[in-house]
């Protein structure tokens, strides 16, 4: 006799709320909060999803789900998903990425909650979601699931700093070399300059065009503020414009809600900028200091 499908291994509330905090924490809560904690959290909640989809779509495998996600994550995490993911993304409209973490593998203690779920659920009257298709629940957590990995921006608007602003940016009239040397007759000395990891631009090539390179101040003063390892990058977008981004900084700053996070970030992007823009109009620092 065929398995029956139960539609209540992805109705039921910790399905949702699982899917809920994927979705939040790659969109969100890692941006605003970066930490270890909200490194793992995605890999926390989708290693109890995998095993309920799973168990969804092929009732046959009920619990060999579990071992099966375990496997499927491990080879996730692993070097040797790589091929996969590169020839997967030559045809899909939605790019995947991983970064490669052992530590990642921890999550799989996880797993005896999607156990617990799969043996129990009949019985679990509370947790189950009625009158509800579960296409509707299905498919936008194909979705999410897809969307897990970073966009492409994520590659050049990353900063080591507590504080990060990855939609900072502004358009610039000149070409990186241009800028680099305008700000040096002001005084704000660039102290290391790199360009894009061959790596990165393997993985998007499109990225090329862009000469993407990535700038720290170590010591940014701005009148009273004295800021720390102040993170940009620019890419070139077409002849003598240059798309400025300011990355992040590290700050001693309370951000420990999001308002502060948010004031925070409000507050240096519109110095930082305000004193970069004067510089390349060339007008004199204030107070004649000094950022290097």
């Amino acid at each position: 006799m065929k398995p029956l499908r139960n539609k209540y291994l992805i109705l039921n509330y910790i399905f949702i709320f699982c899917v809920v905090i994927l979705f939040l924490n790659d969109h969100f809560f890692k941006h605003i909060f970066s930490s270890w904690f909200t490194g793992k959290l995605s890999d926390m909640v989708g290693i109890i999803i995998l095993p309920l989809i799973l168990t969804y779509i092929f009732p046959k495998l009920k619990i060999h789900s579990v071992w099966i996600s375990a496997l499927l994550f491990a080879f996730w995490k692993s070097p040797y998903s790589g091929k996969v993911i590169e020839m997967y993304n030559k045809f899909t409209l939605i790019p995947i990425t991983r970064v490669v973490d052992y530590s990642d593998l921890l999550v799989i203690v996880f797993l005896p909650v999607s156990y617990y779920l799969i043996k129990k659920i009949n019985r679990l009257n509370l947790l189950k979601i009625q009158k509800i298709n579960p296409a509707f629940i299905l498919f936008p957590t194909g979705f999410v699931l897809m969307a897990t990995a970073p966009p492409p921006s994520f590659s050049y608007t990353y900063s080591n700093g507590n504080l990060n602003c990855r939609k900072c940016v502004i358009r610039v009239a000149m070409t990186q070399k241009e800028i680099v040397e305008r700000l040096k007759e002001n005084h704000i000395v660039f102290d290391t300059i790199y360009p894009m990891s061959e790596s990165t631009y393997k993985r998007y090539p499109f990225f090329k065009q862009d000469d993407i390179h990535f700038y720290t101040i170590k010591k940014f003063v701005i009148d009273k503020d004295t800021l720390k390892n102040v993170d940009f990058a620019m890419r070139s977008i077409g002849e003598n414009q240059t798309m400025l981004h300011f990355n992040g900084l590290q700050t001693s700053d309370d951000i420990s809600t999001i308002r502060l996070f948010v004031k925070a970030r409000k507050h240096y992007s519109k110095i930082i900028f305000k004193k970069l823009s004067d510089a390349l109009e060339n007008k004199q620092p204030e107070n004649g200091l000094k950022e290097h």
